[in-house]
């Protein structure tokens, strides 16, 4: 749960900003797809976990935001495969400063290679010491984009 807030509020830092609330929806559910598809596959669908690797891989993901961009209307594809692809990449950019014990998790290289890499700069289960810190960034992102909007407001329209 602490690491799903985490990628939440990494995604709300970078989204929040956005003018469009469909465009960050679809970014918001971009950076939890790797981990829910992963979780999905392996306790769900009961898959072996060569065929879940993909999830965490730059280009494994792109022909799922591909399929997912897919289930929107015409005009919004582009769109939302962008804001999937850019969700799910930054979720990747914070999974890999995990320590996973040095076996490493993202397949950076997939196809091409199955090693998996990590930076290792925290623990997994550090991610609960995260959880103040991300509320706490996604609190400071709200204000300041509702400062921005209520002075924006506030200015009268040039000629």
């Amino acid at each position: 749960m602490a690491d799903l807030l985490v990628h939440v509020a990494s995604a709300f830092a970078v989204g929040r900003p956005l003018r469009d609330g469909r465009l960050r929806a679809i970014l918001y559910f971009g950076v939890c797809l790797p981990d829910v598809l992963y979780k999905a596959l392996i306790y769900v669908a009961h898959s072996p976990s060569w065929l879940c690797e993909p999830t965490h891989s730059p280009l494994g993901l792109l022909p799922i935001c591909y399929v997912g961009a897919l289930l929107f209307e015409e005009p919004w594809r582009k769109r939302a495969f962008v804001a999937l692809v850019a969700g799910s990449w930054l979720h990747l950019l914070f999974d890999l400063a995990k320590n996973y014990l040095g076996s490493g998790v993202i397949l950076w290289a997939f196809p091409f290679s199955m090693q998996g890499v990590e930076l290792g700069w925290y623990n997994s289960e550090d991610s609960v010491y995260f959880m103040l810190p991300s509320l706490a960034l996604m609190g400071l992102v709200e204000v300041i984009c509702r400062r921005r909007a209520s002075l924006s407001a506030r200015t009268p329209a040039s000629p």
